[in-house]
């Protein structure tokens, strides 16, 4: 068995131990191969391209994705190849697209892991690891399948010396702000143009066990796939609390590219953290500097306010990575083919011997035979290598922002109003002077189809409040990262 390394820095997968954590199994088969899931918890789902309901495997960031390939008599005497692998794709259709025929050219992999034995090798021996997993497996063949496996799922007669153990990691994320994308799948209407003509979004995440095997004909080749789901806890929270009214609101001021004589802001409630299911509330207000009646009665009256939601999606394709990696490899092999040559300090003084003695063609012809030759054979020619390979930029796979719903209004129509304790019957001049000129109270319903916020390496869906004031020809703006769950 030997591992194949993972697109980025992920744990290396590993040969299961035949003792799997978990008690449901999920069955994915073909004639001839099989792949036995084992999982914490399974889920009933209903998605386009599953063959209508079937129970899945859910998994957290805590559990290992463990299970077993299982291949029939025949593949297993063959000479040949089987390889597990784990892999996350996203696949991400925009109104704006058409959809292809071929609709692996709108799935983007941002994760991958991989497994590899070899099959048909009866006379070398197998590996302590692997021994211990088959008596593993012997002792577990003994139980009896969850419900999750269906009444269609009973096993092939297969000996456990033909089984596969594997086991895959959850990534863990290099930085705190990144996470592992969960399964997810949305479909959405969404505007094409200008003119109100929409098309159908669609996007998701999906995580898949690949099982492959190839003998030595290349038409000689069996492959299953299991669907699994990554359901992190972290991701849950309650609605109650998610709804509830904040207690903590942050004010953010806008810009404006000359000096007014006016200031805005907006305040959001901290963290800016909003659910697809929920709504979004802010505040827009303004100050006259200096203090000005009537300019704001004139602002207002007169101000546009506008509130955008934009949605920012970036997806690096697999392609790029797997050529940055090829690329970086190459590098490090010449950078250690200069370490076995001699540094520059140390042919320095021989180069520069070289080049005086090359410099007086007549001292040279009156030297001794004996010292031409020391001198050719003093300093070795320096090898002529080619610089290594600049790697080359990931190209986009998708990088596409869109303005997903916009709220308009004419004028502030409201003036805060200050605090009150309770043995006050008014809020003192200095507090009613320090109040804002005007404000506008909005809230944005958000969509439970919209896509979640995420953050991963080479794979970003990114949201921003884009807010804008506009009073004659002055304008104030902001831009403010928000997060959707």
């Amino acid at each position: 068995m030997e591992s194949t390394p993972a697109l980025g820095h992920y744990p290396s997968p590993t040969a299961g131990d035949g003792e799997c954590d978990h008690s449901n199994i999920s069955v994915f088969r073909s004639q001839q191969l099989e792949i036995h899931v084992h999982s914490p918890s399974v889920r009933v789902v209903d998605r386009e391209g599953y063959g209508g309901s079937r129970p899945l495997p859910v998994f957290t960031e805590r559990d290992k994705i463990q299970g077993v390939v299982h291949l029939d008599p025949k593949l297993f005497a063959t000479p040949g190849r089987l390889t597990v692998t784990m892999e996350g794709a996203f696949l991400f259709i925009s109104p704006t697209e058409r959809m292809q025929d071929d609709i692996r050219k709108h799935r983007h992999l941002f994760f991958s892991s991989t497994l590899t034995f070899s099959t048909g090798e009866s006379s070398s021996p197998r590996s302590s690891t692997l021994r211990e997993a088959i008596t593993a497996v012997r002792k577990s063949r003994n139980r009896r399948p969850s419900m999750a496996e269906g009444s269609s799922q009973s096993h092939h007669a297969v000996p456990p010396s033909q089984a596969f153990p594997f086991s895959f990691e959850i990534p863990r994320p290099p930085h705190p702000e990144e996470e592992f994308p969960p399964t997810f799948s949305t479909l959405s209407m969404g505007e094409i143009d200008v003119r109100g003509r929409t098309g159908v979004e669609r996007a998701q995440v999906d995580y898949l066990v690949i099982a492959q095997w190839e003998g030595p004909d290349p038409d000689e080749r069996v492959r299953v796939n299991a669907t699994i789901l990554y359901e992190p806890d972290s991701d849950f929270l309650s609605l109650d609390a998610i709804n509830a009214e904040p207690n903590a609101w942050l004010e953010i001021p806008l810009r404006s590219d000359r000096p007014v004589p006016f200031k805005c802001a907006i305040t959001l409630p901290t963290p800016a953290t909003f659910s697809r299911s929920g709504s979004l509330p802010y505040f827009a207000v303004f100050t006259t500097k200096p203090r000005s009646s009537l300019l704001a009665r004139e602002i207002a009256v007169d101000a546009t306010i506008a509130v955008s939601l934009l949605r920012q999606v970036t997806v690096f394709t697999s392609r790029s990575a797997l050529k940055h990696s090829s690329t970086s490899s190459l590098s490090s092999s010449v950078s250690s083919e200069d370490l076995s040559t001699p540094s520059p300090s140390k042919l320095g003084g021989r180069f520069l011997r070289r080049m005086h003695k090359s410099a007086s063609p007549i001292s040279n012809a009156l030297s001794s035979p004996s010292e031409s030759i020391r001198s050719h054979f003093s300093a070795p020619p320096l090898r002529e290598k080619p610089l290594p390979e600049i790697p080359p930029m990931p190209t986009p796979g998708v990088m596409e922002t869109r303005t997903l719903q916009t709220d308009v209004s004419i004028g502030f129509p409201k003036r805060p109003r200050g605090r009150v304790e309770p043995n006050q019957k008014h809020p003192t001049l200095k507090e009613h002077t320090s109040l804002p000129d005007g404000l506008y109270k909005g809230k944005m319903q958000l969509n439970k189809n919209m896509l979640p916020s995420i953050n991963w390496a080479g794979f970003t869906v990114k949201y921003f409040l884009e807010v804008s004031v506009l009073f004659g020809q002055d304008e104030s703006r902001a831009r403010i990262p928000i997060r959707i769950v």
